[in-house]
C-alpha cells in the first residue's frame, strides 16, 4: 500500500509539474502573439502610445508565471511529502523560498504597474452585473479572465 501511495504521489507531482509547464507555455505563446501584434502595428502610433500596451503584455506574462511557480512549488510538497529526509526538506525550503520571494516582488511589480495604469486591464477584474455576465456559469468567467 506504502508502495502504492508513494507511485501515485509520484505521478501526481510529475503532472502538476507539467501543468506548469503547459502554463508557462501558454503564457509565452500568449505573450509573443501580443508582442508581434504591437511590433507590427508600430507605425500606426507613437512610442508613449505603446509603452503602455508593452508593460501590459509583460505584466501579464509576470501574472501567468506567477501562477506557473505556485503549481511548480505545488509538486515539490508533494514529491517531499512522501517520505522525505531531512536533505530533501532543507531543498524543499530552499526551493519554496527562492519561489515564494520570486513570487512576492513579481506580484509587486504587478501592483506598482497597476497603480501607474488605473485605467488598464491590469486591475482586478470585477463581473459586469449584466444579464449576459450573469447567466455565464463561474467556470467560465474564471477562464475568460485568466485569459485577457
Amino acid at each position: 500500500m506504502e508502495t502504492l501511495l508513494k507511485l501515485w504521489t509520484g505521478n501526481l507531482a510529475s503532472g502538476v509539474e507539467g501543468i506548469a509547464g503547459l502554463l508557462i507555455a501558454i503564457a509565452a505563446l500568449q505573450a509573443t502573439i501580443r508582442a508581434l501584434l504591437l511590433f507590427l502595428g508600430r507605425g500606426k502610433g507613437t512610442n508613449q502610445q505603446q509603452e503602455p500596451q508593452t508593460e501590459n503584455i509583460r505584466l501579464r506574462l509576470g501574472r501567468w508565471l506567477a501562477l506557473a511557480l505556485e503549481f511548480e512549488l505545488g509538486a515539490d510538497i508533494l514529491r517531499t511529502a512522501i517520505a522525505p529526509t531531512w536533505n530533501e526538506i532543507g531543498q524543499l525550503a530552499a526551493i519554496a523560498t527562492i519561489r515564494t520571494l520570486l513570487n512576492y516582488f513579481l506580484q509587486q511589480e504587478i501592483d506598482r504597474a497597476a497603480r501607474r495604469q488605473p485605467d488598464t486591464a491590469l486591475q482586478p477584474h470585477t463581473p459586469r452585473s449584466g444579464p449576459t455576465e450573469q447567466a455565464a456559469p463561474a467556470a467560465t468567467r474564471s477562464i475568460t479572465n485568466a485569459l485577457h
